[in-house]
């Protein structure tokens, strides 16, 4: 074992340290040897060896006991306790020499030639990279902290983890600690090893950081802003228009293999007997501007039989004069046969999702009429 000094890394590993922010969980209940132990069991024996060896022979048997001690530790005590032994590395005085030529070193290993380019270049090369992108006088840090955990997590996912690092060191610790906990765990652990080097980054590494994240999520639409529904809404509108035995199918599997896109299908997931949930009366005088007098005596006959309740829901929105001239006819027409009714009421659905897309109606997804 070695006889050097225990550094301050060394001694807030065998210490109590002070609360400083509110904590996921109540780490105090965990013993500090105990949280030594996680700490060094997370890091590996890589980057956790430079530490032990820091440790002097009490600490270290403090550490192995409770190593030894420990049968389970949740992920939510885990990443408290990380985020708790982080704040305090805030607080080092470790030093990191910097400058371009150190921002250029670190960003090589992980940046294509073209993209570093881009990124070292000057204001010309990188308005070139991101054409049509307009300027934003707001700090790249502060943006990049606004948005969602889960947005943050999905990039910093793609990156490497020295620079996950970087990033996650530059961020306020309540957000940090929210996009931890939504990292996986073959980015976590080697980020945290970089991490827990304690070393103070030179702000022209920051600045490049900013720089990247600006250009590859900020200014990029795909990656930065909410995800994009627009296909779920098409995919729901599909399943609007196709025979009803299918689409209960269909559903019953994206309930199962897609249940977190469901919602956003059942958004626009219109069916026949939801109509009277959809569709607002007073679209219905509306709608019916729009119909032949032939066109809605077929529809209401195909609906009679199956879907009584649409039927009159229709009629009784509508004009008395053309509603009882419409109850007159049907008495005498004869119902399409359900492959006929089927087809007409798509196309009746179809028409429906048109005159929305144009502004004409409003069709209103209640939870009853999207499980219809």
């Amino acid at each position: 074992m070695s006889t050097q000094p225990r550094t301050e890394l060394a001694t807030r590993l065998s210490t109590t340290p002070e609360p400083v922010v509110p904590r996921l969980v109540p780490v105090s209940t965990i013993s500090p040897s105990q949280r030594a132990a996680v700490i060094i069991a997370m890091l590996g024996e890589a980057a956790a060896k430079p530490i032990v060896e820091k440790l002097d022979d009490a600490a270290l048997a403090k550490v192995a006991v409770a190593l030894q001690n420990i049968s389970f530790v949740a992920r939510d005590e885990i990443v408290a306790i990380v985020i708790d032994f982080l704040t305090h590395l805030r607080g080092s005085d470790g030093a990191l020499r910097g400058g371009r030529d150190k921002a250029r070193e670190v960003l090589a290993g992980v940046l294509d030639a073209e993209k570093l380019a881009m990124i070292m270049g000057d204001e010309k090369a990188s308005k070139q990279a991101v054409p049509g992108t307009a300027e934003v006088s707001a700090d790249p840090w502060v943006r990049f902290a606004r948005r969602e955990p889960k947005q943050i997590a999905a990039y910093l996912g793609k990156l490497s983890p020295n620079i996950i690092a970087l990033i996650l060191r530059k961020m306020e610790l309540g957000v940090a600690s929210e996009v931890l906990a939504l990292l996986d765990d073959s980015k976590l652990t080697p980020a945290m090893g970089f991490m827990v080097q304690a070393q103070r980054v030179d702000p022209g590494i920051d600045q490049v950081l900013a720089r990247m994240i600006e250009m590859e999520f900020l200014n990029n639409e795909d990656e930065g802003s909410e995800e994009n529904d627009d296909h779920l809404s098409a995919i729901g509108e599909l399943l609007s228009l196709i025979p009803a035995e299918k689409r209960d199918t269909l559903v019953k599997f994206l309930e199962t293999s897609h249940e977190d896109k469901l919602q956003g299908i059942q958004k626009s997931l219109f069916t026949i007997d939801g109509l009277p949930d959809m569709l607002p009366k007073n679209g219905v005088p509306v709608v019916f501007r729009e119909l032949d007098e032939a066109t809605s005596l077929k529809l209401l006959s195909s609906l009679q039989g199956p879907y009584p309740a649409v039927a009159e829901f229709l009629l009784g929105n509508i004009s008395s004069r053309l509603a009882d001239k419409l109850r007159e006819e049907l008495g005498e027409a004869k119902a399409p046969s359900p492959v006929e009714g089927e087809q007409v009421q798509r196309e009746f659905l179809s028409m429906l999702m048109t005159m929305k897309r144009s502004g004409q109606i409003t069709l209103v997804t209640t939870p009853a009429s999207a499980e219809a």
